[in-house]
């Protein structure tokens, strides 16, 4: 009898320590996002996209946009939108160059008016022409800007995925009040996220991200779409084509190729 005894407790001793080395050794919410940024990070991009803005009536408007971004020698990204159809809107450009210390630096060419206009930060939080994303959506993702908790894990569009809780670090100059992300755990690529409103706290916004292919062994999403809940708007981007890290001329990312689209 008193061996049994001694037995189960040692069967009790052990299973409580490996509950304890699980825990130990389980992932946290801030390297699930660090691991989400690090695995789709690139020296350069190049994408023709379609655009589609559909509204709650189904109406659609159709662009298409190319979309070239490359890391400097600092290792921050810049971004160029270039925007070819429809003619009312092409040759407008947007350029993103990000910093580490402060909100990246924006600015958006508009042919009609011929002019360049900067990006202000207060502006963050304003469609980016007319779609269902933000001036802050254009920018890169920064984790180290939050505070990331993983809820729990949760099956989504058949994935396993790490349900993840954003909450910017300075909620003054941050667009949102948090983000919610569903994390593949296998391709560690958000399938979808919820953005809630900086004022009220509501879920505003939800990204899909669908049609998911290894490119260059980078999981690539070729189908994005974004809802806005109030007006039920919403914008799909579909991936045409895309090559990771191919040469890039550092010509494209300045703001003289903004305003005139040739590079020097």
């Amino acid at each position: 009898m008193n061996k049994e005894i001694f037995n189960m407790k040692k069967i009790i001793f052990i299973s409580l320590f490996l509950i304890g080395l699980s825990e130990l050794w389980a992932i946290t919410g801030q390297e699930i996002m660090d691991r989400s940024v690090d695995i789709q990070n690139t020296q350069s991009a190049a994408m023709d996209i379609q655009m589609d803005l559909i509204d709650k009536r189904g109406s659609v408007s159709t662009r298409r946009l190319q979309i070239l971004s490359m890391q400097d020698t600092a290792g921050q990204n810049r971004t160029i939108v270039v925007f070819m159809s429809p003619p009312n809107i092409k040759d407008t450009r947007f350029l993103t160059i990000e910093n580490n210390d402060r909100n990246d630096d924006q600015w958006i060419y508009l042919p009609s008016m011929r002019k360049i206009k900067r990006i202000a930060s207060s502006d963050q939080n304003s469609s980016f022409m007319g779609t269902d994303f933000t001036y802050g959506d254009m920018s890169d993702t920064q984790t180290d800007k939050d505070r990331h908790t993983l809820l729990r894990e949760e099956v989504f569009q058949g994935r396993l995925c790490y349900v993840v809780e954003s909450i910017p670090l300075d909620l003054d100059s941050a667009s949102r009040s948090k983000l919610i992300s569903w994390v593949d755990k296998e391709w560690f690529v958000p399938l979808k996220v919820d953005f809630y409103d900086k004022r009220s706290e509501e879920l505003s916004r939800t990204a899909i991200s669908e049609n998911i292919n290894l490119v260059n062994e980078i999981w690539t999403p070729f189908k994005v779409t974004m809802t806005t809940h109030s007006s039920g708007h919403k914008t799909i981007l579909t991936t045409l084509q895309v090559k990771y890290n191919i040469a890039m001329n550092p010509g494209f990312f300045t703001t003289n190729f903004l305003s005139t689209g040739r590079v020097q």
